[in-house]
Formats: C-alpha cells, sequence, structure tokens
C-alpha cells in the first residue's frame, strides 16, 4: 500500500540533506552577479524599497512592463518580490542572494525525499534524494541568482503534487481541500517560473494510473464498451474524472489569466535566441526532437554542461541522413517501451563545472560582458570579437564590439561596427509589422551610434536622423524619444526636446528619470515653476533620486524665496545622506545657511566640502567671503591664499585679498599687486581698475589717481560713483595746489581732513561691491561685500534709509548671490 511508504521523514534525514547542499554550495556564497544577474538584479529597479509593491505584479522579471512590446513576457513576480527581500537586507551585496538560493535548493531536495518515498523504500529515496542534491545539472540554477525561479517553482510545484496525492478520501471519495490547496499551490508554482503549471499534468497521470490503479488495457476496454454502449463508467471512474476535469478547468482559467497579463502578445524572440524555431521543416522538428536524448544524456553523463543553449550550441539538423537522428530514435524507442510497461502492467516496478561552447555566440558575448563589468575592456574585446566570428551575422555581437571599442576611445572602429550591426538590421517590408522580427534590444544600435557621433558638433543633425529613424521603426520606443530629448537640448531646441520627452512620458509616466529630464527642459526655457513641480514628480515617484534632489534644492535657492528654504535644506540633507562623498551637497547646505545668516553652520559645511574637495574653488572663496563678513578677516586670507594657489586668475579672490590686505592689515603694496594682477589679465575690469585707484589715493599719489579714474570712467561712464570719486580728488588736487607733481604725504592733512575720509571709506564700499553684470558672469556664486568700516560709512552717509529702502537693497544683495554655476552645471547634464 502507497500509504504505507508515506512514512514521514526523520530529523537525521533532513540533517543529511543539508549538510551535502552546503558543502556542494558553501562556495557560491562568495560569488558576485554574472550574465543575467545583472539585468535581473543590478537593473531592476523592481527591487527598490521605492518601487511600489504592485509594479511588481505589472513588470516582468526584468523590470520592464508587461505592457511594452520589448518585455521579454517572463512573469515571475514571486522570485522578484524575494530578490527585494535580499535587497531590503543587504541591498546589492550578493552573499545573501547566494545564501537564500542555496536554502532553496536544500527546501527543494527535502520536499524531493518526500516525494521519493512515496514510491521508494527508504534507503532508495534517501540515495535519489542525494543524487537530486548534489547533480551537477543543478548547478546553474543554485549559482546563478536568476536561478532562484526555478528553485522557487520547484519547492512548490512538489508541494503541489504531495498535496494532490492526498486528494483521495476513503473508499475512493473525493477531498476537495488537498485539491484546492493543488491549485493554489500550482498557481504559486507558475508566478515563480512559468513550468510550473505543468504539474497538472503530472497529478493527472498519477491519479489515473497511480492512485486508481488502471492499466492502459483496461481503459480502453472500459471506454470500448461504454461507446458500444454495453456498460456504464464505474463510479469510481467518474470521481476521478471529475478531479481531472477540475484539475484541467483550474488549468485552463491560470492560462486564461496569463494571456491576459501578457495582453495576448507573444514576446519577440529571434533566430539567434531560437534557430530551430524559425527554422522551416523537417529542419525544426528534427532539432527538436534531438533536443530530448541531449538532455537524457545530460543527466547521465553531465561532464559538457552549458548555461545558454540557444544560437549555435546545438548545430541545427538539417537532414534525415545526419547521424544524430539515431540517438533521437534510440531515446524514443526506450521512451515508448518504458511508457508500454508502465502504463500496461500493474505493480510498484512500473510506477517507479560549466563548459563554453566554442559554437554559442551568447556564451562568448556572456564571458565578454563579466569582464567589461570588471572594465577589463581589452579582454572583454577579444570575446566579443569571437562571438562576431562564430556567428558574423549576430547584431548583438557587433554592438558589443562596438561599445568596447568605445569605452576604449576607439571612436573609429566603434563606428564601423555599429554601421556593420545597422547592416544586418532586416529591411523593411510593406504591410508588415516591423517590430514583430526584430529584438527590441537590436534597435539600440540605433541608438548606440546616434550617441557615439554626436560628441561631433558637426553631425549632431545626423545623430537626430538616426534617433528618429529608430522611433520610426518603433513608435513606442522609449529610449529613442529621451536620447533625442538630449540631444534637442544640446541642439538649443528645448521646445522639440519638451515634445520628445511628453511622448516618452506617454509610455511610461512611472519614469522618474523622464520627469527629471523634463524639468531640466524647464529650466533651459526659463519657466522654473514647471521646472520645480517635474522635479517634485520625480521625487513622489523615487523619494531618493539623487539628481532630483540636489537640482530642485538648487533650484529652490535661486528662487531667492524664503519660505522655500527649509525645504531645499531637507533636500540637500537627504542628498549628501545618498551621496555622502559629493562635496556640492556639503557646499550648497553652507549657501543656504549663509543666506539664513547661519554663520557658524555655513562654515561648518564649507569646511567639509572643502575637506572632500581640497581645490573646490567655489567653496574656498565663499568660505573667505563668510571671514570678512562676520570680522574674521585673517582667517580669511590663509584660505584665499588656497583659492589662488589652485586658481591664480581668480579675480573676486584677487578683490577680496586685496580688500582685506589694505583696510586690515594696512598692506598696501600687497593690495596693489592683488589689483594690478587683475589688470593683466583683464584691463577692462572696472571693479579692479577702480581699486587701484584707491591705492593710488592711499599711497598720496593724487594726480596718478586722478588719471586712474578718468580711465575708469571711459570704461563704465554711467556709474556714477567713479564721477563722484573723481570730484572728489580733483577737489583735493585743487585746494591742495598741485598742478604737476605727485602730492606729499605732509599735503594729505590739510585742512579737507573730513573729506578725505569720506572718500577714503565711500571707495572702500563701493570696490567690494561687483556690478551686476560682474555678477551674471561670476562661478563663485557669492561676492564680495562691504566690510564692517565701508558699511559703518555707508550708515553715517545714509542715515535716513527707510525699511522698504534697506529691504529693496537686501532683496538686490540675495540677488547678487545667484548660484549660477549650479544651474550651469544641471543644463549640461553633469
Amino acid at each position: 500500500m502507497l500509504e504505507g511508504k508515506m512514512a514521514d521523514i526523520n530529523l537525521k534525514e533532513v540533517t543529511l540533506i543539508i549538510s551535502v547542499v552546503a558543502a556542494c554550495y558553501w562556495n557560491s556564497l562568495f560569488c558576485g552577479f554574472v550574465f543575467d544577474d545583472v539585468s535581473a538584479i543590478l537593473d531592476n529597479k523592481d527591487l527598490h524599497p521605492s518601487t511600489p509593491l504592485k509594479t511588481l505584479f505589472q513588470n516582468d522579471f526584468w523590470g520592464t512592463p508587461m505592457s511594452e512590446e520589448r518585455s521579454h513576457k517572463s512573469y515571475r513576480p514571486l522570485t522578484v518580490l524575494t530578490f527585494r527581500l535580499n535587497y531590503l537586507l543587504s541591498e546589492l551585496k550578493p552573499m545573501s542572494y547566494h545564501l537564500l538560493n542555496t536554502v532553496f535548493h536544500a527546501v527543494v531536495s527535502v520536499i524531493f525525499l518526500k516525494v521519493c518515498k512515496l514510491f521508494l523504500d527508504k534507503r532508495s529515496s534517501v540515495i535519489a534524494a542525494l543524487l537530486f542534491a548534489v547533480h551537477p545539472i543543478h548547478t546553474e540554477a543554485v549559482t546563478g541568482v536568476v536561478g532562484r525561479a526555478e528553485l522557487l517553482s520547484s519547492v512548490f510545484f512538489l508541494a503541489a503534487f504531495l498535496s494532490y496525492t492526498k486528494s483521495k478520501g476513503p473508499d475512493n471519495s473525493i477531498a476537495w481541500t488537498p485539491i484546492a490547496l493543488t491549485v493554489l499551490l500550482v498557481a504559486v508554482a507558475t508566478l515563480c517560473k512559468e513550468q510550473g503549471i505543468t504539474v497538472v499534468g503530472i497529478c493527472c497521470v498519477y491519479e489515473v494510473f497511480v492512485a486508481q490503479g488502471y492499466t492502459l488495457p483496461l481503459l480502453c476496454t472500459v471506454a470500448g464498451q461504454f461507446l458500444r454502449g454495453k456498460g456504464s463508467i464505474p463510479v469510481s471512474m467518474l470521481q476521478t474524472l471529475i478531479k481531472l476535469i477540475v484539475l484541467m478547468v483550474s488549468t485552463l482559467l491560470l492560462v486564461v489569466i496569463r494571456v491576459q497579463v501578457i495582453q495576448s502578445q507573444l514576446p519577440v524572440f529571434t533566430r539567434f535566441d531560437n534557430p530551430a524555431a524559425v527554422s522551416p521543416t523537417p529542419t525544426r522538428q528534427l532539432t527538436f526532437n534531438y533536443l530530448l536524448p541531449v538532455n537524457a544524456w545530460l543527466l547521465l553523463n553531465p561532464s559538457e554542461l552549458c548555461c545558454d543553449w540557444t544560437m549555435g550550441t546545438i548545430p541545427l539538423i538539417e537532414s534525415f541522413l545526419d547521424i544524430r537522428n539515431l540517438a533521437t530514435f534510440a531515446f524514443f524507442c526506450f521512451l515508448g517501451a518504458l511508457g508500454i510497461f508502465s502504463l500496461r502492467y500493474p505493480g510498484d516496478s512500473s510506477k517507479t563545472v560549466l563548459m563554453v561552447n566554442k559554437n554559442n555566440a551568447k556564451l562568448w558575448n556572456n564571458v565578454g560582458h563579466a569582464l567589461e563589468n570588471e572594465k577589463n575592456f581589452e579582454r572583454a574585446l577579444k570575446y566579443f570579437l569571437q562571438a562576431t566570428h562564430v556567428q558574423p551575422d549576430d547584431i548583438g555581437a557587433h554592438m558589443n564590439v562596438g561599445r568596447t571599442y568605445k569605452n576604449l576611445n576607439r571612436t573609429r572602429e566603434a563606428e564601423e561596427s555599429y554601421m556593420l550591426a545597422k547592416s544586418l538590421m532586416p529591411q523593411i517590408i510593406p504591410g508588415k509589422k516591423y517590430a514583430a522580427r526584430i529584438a527590441p534590444n537590436h534597435l539600440n544600435v540605433y541608438i548606440n551610434l546616434a550617441n557615439l557621433i554626436r560628441a561631433n558638433e558637426s553631425r549632431l543633425e545626423e545623430a537626430d536622423q538616426l534617433y528618429r529613424q529608430a522611433i520610426s521603426m518603433r513608435p513606442d520606443f522609449k529610449q529613442a524619444y529621451i536620447s533625442r530629448g538630449e540631444l534637442l537640448l544640446k541642439m538649443n531646441k528645448p521646445l522639440k526636446a519638451k515634445e520628445a520627452y511628453l511622448k516618452a512620458l506617454e509610455l511610461d509616466r512611472n519614469n522618474a528619470d523622464l520627469w527629471y529630464n523634463l524639468a531640466i527642459v524647464y529650466i533651459e526655457l526659463k519657466e522654473p515653476n514647471e521646472a520645480l513641480k517635474n522635479f517634485n514628480q520625480a521625487l513622489e515617484l523615487n523619494p531618493k533620486h539623487k539628481l532630483a534632489l540636489f537640482n530642485s534644492a538648487i533650484l529652490m535657492q535661486e528662487s531667492g524665496e524664503v519660505k522655500l528654504r527649509p525645504e531645499a535644506r531637507k533636500r540637500l540633507l537627504n542628498y549628501i545622506n545618498e551621496e555622502p562623498q559629493d562635496a556640492n551637497g556639503y557646499f550648497n547646505l553652507g549657501m543656504l545657511a549663509m543666506d539664513d545668516k547661519k554663520d557658524s553652520e555655513a562654515e561648518i559645511w564649507m569646511k567639509k566640502a572643502i575637506k572632500l574637495q581640497p581645490d573646490f574653488r567655489s567653496a574656498l572663496f565663499n568660505l573667505a567671503l563668510l571671514y570678512s563678513q562676520t570680522a574674521k578677516e585673517l582667517k580669511a586670507l590663509p584660505i584665499l591664499e588656497e583659492l589662488l594657489r589652485y586658481y591664480p586668475d581668480h579675480t573676486k579672490g584677487l578683490i577680496l585679498k586685496g580688500d582685506i590686505l589694505m583696510n586690515q592689515k594696512k598692506d598696501i603694496p600687497g593690495a596693489k599687486k592683488c589689483f594690478e594682477k587683475i589688470l593683466e589679465m583683464d584691463p577692462s575690469n572696472v571693479q579692479g581698475k577702480h581699486n587701484l585707484c584707491v591705492v593710488y589715493f592711499e599711497e598720496k599719489d593724487l594726480l596718478k589717481a586722478e588719471r586712474c579714474l578718468v580711465e575708469t570712467l571711459a570704461l563704465a561712464p554711467h556709474e556714477e560713483y567713479i564721477q563722484r570719486h573723481l570730484s572728489i580728488v580733483r577737489d583735493k588736487i585743487s585746494s591742495s595746489g598741485i598742478v604737476e607733481q605727485p602730492v606729499s604725504p605732509v599735503d594729505m592733512t590739510s585742512g579737507t581732513e573730513e573729506k578725505d575720509e569720506i572718500l577714503s571709506e565711500k571707495v572702500k564700499e563701493i570696490k567690494s561691491e561687483p556690478s551686476p553684470a560682474q555678477l551674471i558672469k561670476t562661478s563663485d556664486h557669492k561676492n564680495s561685500k562691504s566690510n564692517k568700516q565701508s558699511t559703518k560709512s555707508a550708515d553715517k552717509e545714509a542715515p535716513h534709509k527707510t525699511t522698504k529702502d534697506i529691504k529693496e537693497i537686501e532683496k538686490k544683495r540675495v540677488a547678487a548671490l545667484k548660484r549660477l554655476e549650479e544651474i550651469e552645471r544641471i543644463l549640461n547634464g553633469e
């Protein structure tokens, strides 16, 4: 009796199996991600906590929406859910992924032992389970992380079968609970990997020939009598028929649901993926049948295993005279004899290392990809080139060669490879849907070629033509719209770029990167409010979108709206949490603190930015500026020295340094050198020229100061302060009686001391305040401001300023702090 054999497995047996599995696969824990793992794990956004769980049930195994034609249509959401669990535990550290695979393999082996005990004695069952646990043919499923789909599907496959074996109740009655559980487990197995549904066929065979003990002759006799009207179907057979109908209807329902999920679209496969499938008769049939003895032989002699059996791994059988047909014939003879023995006679006895294939271009490509991920481009190129030799018409292999040449900065060879891949694309046939005859990823040849040639400014139109050609071939080709949008922005066509991104959003509204790119377009169109809305949409989809966090914060800073500063600060804090090694995040937090008059906090952030990037131009300058504004001018000097060591031509650094040397250190010669250096670099620099005039005045050389101011006024004839200062100097010259000779130091103390003081202080104030034109050109975000003395002087000279006037000055000051450098960086796509 079967029931007598269904002894539960014991702890000793379980421990033995788990130990054997651990011994075989412990070294897999130290493996990385390889081949398909890259697409399923590293590039799959469905693993990220920011992706809604419902998305897992809308996308395929690789994270592509099932609605898109380029989708592989492999629907395994429960497997992806376990990947997501790994990501929560260890993000993208591979050890936890391999560990869980090993655990699942141990579970499958234990369940397999229980299945074996339905048909074999205890000793034979343990041997069979151990053989299953250590068989090399399972290596790929256990060691490759994507193999988890097979492992999970096997767990529920075997569980569904075990559940069904309990569906026979007392007196051959039907036990519906195990059947319902079986249907549920079949569905779960199918959601792990598609072949899980095949357990229904095994359950049917088990029900008829094992549970009921029918033989083929008996079934034929009963059927013949029923059809001739000489007898009726026994009750036991009717009950069996009901159970089988329930199973089949449930299976049909699962198939219907599966078809709905893929939206009645079959995946697009090419002859590279499955050469036999697109071969004519009889090649297709002969090759497919030959695959059965090949796989049977691998079970007996797993010496030449392969992780991928596509392309030319098994050459096509194109003739009946091919000697391999003998293997097919022998296999079917053996299978037929075994089937007849099992079905005709009752009784228990009737129920019972990776090799790279040199003919498989995909394997050469996969090894190349692995080397490419390690940045070993030279070796990767050799494997990709070998793939093109094995399969000269493999479009993907030529694309790989082109990409590798590009990584090696060999652009001419890269373009030649892309052009060759492009020439292999199928020609458009009028009236035939193009997309159905080509793998979607092959269209990337247009994208890759366009991306390559658009580096040449003279070939931008040619690149645009390639993008448009890809779109014409496949109107739902989202990446083509994205890449074209980037190009149009580079071509200074923001309105057309906007159209491209909006079209891409029609295809994928849940893509945070698309909303981010559209925000950049709106910045180019000078629509900051719309830009901010799109940044916010990107962050709603992906709260950790680093570029959206950073650039939206910058945009809020640029707006000058005080109410937006707290949110800008929050986003920058989130940004440095995601990118703790990026000095830009700390720098902009420092700028926000400066705007909020939080000087100590600003100093801390600036110092952190400089620590991460010692030559950070803007951070060095603004830290020095911060010190100069907070009566710490002497602390500013070493910072300015460091700035000018990296950037000797930094105009604003020279101006600020000269200001501190003249006003704090009383080092007139040192200040003079700073201003003279500015004029060496740019003789038309009004600010440097004016400040040099002040130096001449401090040196008591009034005539030289006068000539200097005249020259400065010629450069900026509408600047009222220069005219006023020229008048003061001339009054001084006139009162001193000086005509041709420079004024002597003694003459400086004559009866216009008060006016001299006003001139001196006023000059110091103005020289620290660059004109609006200079602010627009600056790349350092903040500018030198009045020192304490000049502020006091201004207060004395204009004591009756209203609150409105003060607010207006503050408003202008905020405008002067525009950080245009960061926006330029955003628009450049850095």
